[in-house]
């Protein structure tokens, strides 16, 4: 095809020359007239040269247009740049630990699920020394699901370690919501088998704080796990129905002891157990000192 296309340009140019070129005897028009051999020399190199230049299918071209060449795979559009979300006026800083498991400031929309409840009026934790974690778990139907607690900044980084390890051991956890979503009642919380950590309230029965209002404790599992006091000599287990469980030298599903995985990790971490106590006994509980 090629040589058909330059055999034409030349016998075109070749009848041009020789119309339009007659013999002249000006010395600079002699010197500036280009032969026809060359001119059709040039035409056909370059020719050849955009020949070789060309896609070689609208295939090519298609492949091309698709993938990004090395610098734009690599350098993305700063336009695109993930820019962090914002609480406030503030960047809000989100901790990955895992797929599933992160932690971040306490957000605009969280605020206004926990004020008046867990957060209460006379709150004297600030939010920024809180955080809102998301954890996976594994409920007691063997399913994935995902978790929301609120705790203290210094030991959020204990929880999302913590709780991948318990879900990557298929570790059953019923449930793991916020209080408020029992209105920070604490009594309903652990009635429903919920794994909760931070609310604003004092010890039950005395006017002392909970770790629990400095987002330093948790319960896990509660039902199975009570709470059990001795007002007066006279033995209180909490919450109601869990009686049969106070008794830990029996083997049931749930229970937390030395032995459990559960206990071992948050141990490893620093944090007490209250099944520990002397006074009283809090299987469900964990708490860390800073």
């Amino acid at each position: 095809m090629k040589k058909r296309i330059v055999t034409g340009i030349l016998l075109a140019i070749t009848s041009i020359g020789c119309a339009a070129n007659p013999p002249v005897h000006n010395s600079a028009d002699t010197q500036a007239q280009i032969p026809v051999e060359t001119t059709a020399m040039h035409i056909e190199q370059t020719l050849s040269a955009e020949t070789m230049s060309a896609p070689a299918s609208t295939a090519a071209d298609s492949s091309a247009t698709a993938a990004p060449d090395n610098d734009e795979a690599t350098t993305p559009d700063s336009s695109e740049t993930a820019v962090p979300e914002t609480t406030d006026s503030a960047p809000k800083e989100r901790t990955v630990y895992a797929e599933g498991f992160s932690y971040e400031p306490i957000s605009a929309a969280v605020k206004e699920r926990i004020d008046g409840l867990s957060y209460k009026t006379d709150c004297t934790v600030p939010y920024e020394e809180l955080r809102y974690v998301l954890v996976q778990y594994v409920d007691f139907e063997g399913l994935t699901q995902t978790g929301e607690l609120i705790c203290n900044k210094a030991i959020a980084q204990d929880f999302v370690e913590i709780f991948y390890e318990l879900y990557q051991a298929s570790y059953p956890i019923e449930k793991i919501r916020l209080v408020d979503e029992y209105q920070a009642d604490d009594d309903l919380s652990c009635l429903d088998n919920n794994t909760s950590s931070f609310n604003y309230r004092v010890v039950e029965g005395s006017s002392n704080l909970s770790k629990h209002a400095l987002g330093l404790a948790i319960d896990i599992n509660p039902f199975y796990n009570p709470y059990v006091t001795y007002p007066n000599g006279v033995e209180r287990i909490s919450p109601p129905g869990s009686e049969p469980y106070a008794d830990r030298s029996q083997d049931f599903p749930y229970k937390i002891d030395e032995n459990d995985l559960c206990y071992q990790l948050f141990t490893e971490h620093g944090f007490t157990w209250g099944g520990h106590w002397k006074t009283l006994k809090d299987y469900q509980h964990f708490q860390k000192s800073i």
